[in-house]
């Protein structure tokens, strides 16, 4: 009988912030757009008022496929590819049916423990894997490549104009008296070999401090368009809230998040932590913390409406769900479904996937 860990049912996303010592909108003729979003959330909204279509995958559940927390999900030709926190990657197709895992658990080449992003590569028809250093490639087929070690932590990946980019850096560098925390979008060639880079973040503090969050949605792509918003879930005295379109090596600001306030404590310290922003082709979604509490705002691109809710958006069993990407181009999202159990068993079953496209 498969039974849950008690970490599934940690609900509350602010939890899994990793902690670690060391309503309306405007634009301008530039196409910089900024939407207001108020201090206070309406009590409940339902997916169902902005969905075109929701459809929902029941993940097959075996000792093999056991999930435990979905980190996130992508979507290639007719599979999913999932991610189960830590670590594993687990491949189903589109009627939930377990295939296979990519890669092994373990220390040697082709393994690793944990990842904190992956990405599928159409040209090379590979996938690729960031476990802390390291940049592990594989075919489709579950075969190993190659894989590389670099200098610095690799959060994210993304293919950029066929081309692989990282955003990575370092947390807790001694400089002088200080310590450094710094990102920067790497772009890497076919022989995973550096080639040019954009500075995303540096800040100077007085302690050993930094911070990780596993939902990692750093990079929107919306056709040919990419756009960037690098997360700093540290203290510090002022609101990261502007989402950035990626032209060639230059990020122009693209979109802004104008908070009620107060934005700062009596230490000066931000009141509002952003852990993502995402752009679709009508949408904007940001999931953040203010004062404590899970915040998940949507803004319609195309009008003045938006919606600021407390930890989520409802679905139809009145369980609150945070939208992630899956096609941006298409105003298409994922969610977990955590409630999916049996009434003549007490047998725990793994969680349904939702797919959505906003309409």
């Amino acid at each position: 009988m498969i039974k849950k860990s008690q970490f599934f049912y940690l609900r509350s996303s602010l939890k899994f912030l990793l902690l670690f010592p060391l309503g309306c909108s405007s634009s301008n003729d530039k196409g910089f757009t900024s939407f207001a979003v108020p201090k206070e959330a309406e009590s409940e909204f339902q997916l169902s008022e902005i969905a075109k279509s929701v459809e929902y995958i029941s993940l097959e559940t075996s000792e093999a496929s056991y999930l435990s927390l979905v980190q996130d999900v992508k979507s290639y030709k007719d599979r999913l590819y999932v991610v189960d926190f830590p670590g594993r990657i687990l491949v189903f197709d589109k009627d939930g049916k377990f295939i296979q895992q990519i890669g092994v658990e373990g220390e040697g080449p082709g393994e690793f423990h944990n990842l904190s992003s992956f990405t599928i590569d159409d040209d090379s028809k590979t996938l690729l894997v960031a476990s802390g250093r390291r940049l592990i490639s594989y075919s489709l087929d579950n075969e190993y490549i190659t894989e590389k070690t670099f200098p610095f932590f690799i959060d994210y990946i993304e293919i950029i104009d066929k081309s692989i980019n990282l955003v990575a850096g370092e947390d807790g560098v001694k400089s002088g008296d200080k310590f450094v925390n710094q990102r920067s979008l790497f772009k890497i060639n076919s022989d995973l070999e550096i080639v040019d880079s954009i500075p995303l973040i540096y800040r100077e503090m007085n302690e050993q401090t930094g911070a990780s969050y596993p939902y990692k949605n750093f990079i929107s792509t919306i056709e040919e368009e990419k756009y960037i918003y690098t997360p700093v879930l540290t203290n510090e005295s002022i609101i990261r809230d502007t989402l950035f379109k990626i032209d060639g090596l230059v990020l122009n600001p693209s979109t802004k998040l104008d908070f009620a306030p107060p934005l700062l404590n009596k230490d000066g310290n931000k009141l509002i932590l952003i852990k993502n922003m995402i752009l679709s082709k009508n949408f904007l979604i940001c999931e953040y913390n203010r004062e404590g509490k899970n915040m998940f705002f949507i803004g319609d691109r195309r009008n003045d409406s938006s919606i600021n809710l407390n930890n989520g958006i409802s679905i139809d069993n009145g369980e609150t769900v945070v939208l992630r990407p899956l096609d941006l181009s298409q105003d298409q999202f994922y969610f977990v479904k955590t409630y999916n159990y049996s009434d003549v068993s007490e047998e725990e079953l793994n969680p349904m996937i939702g797919i959505v496209i906003l309409n």
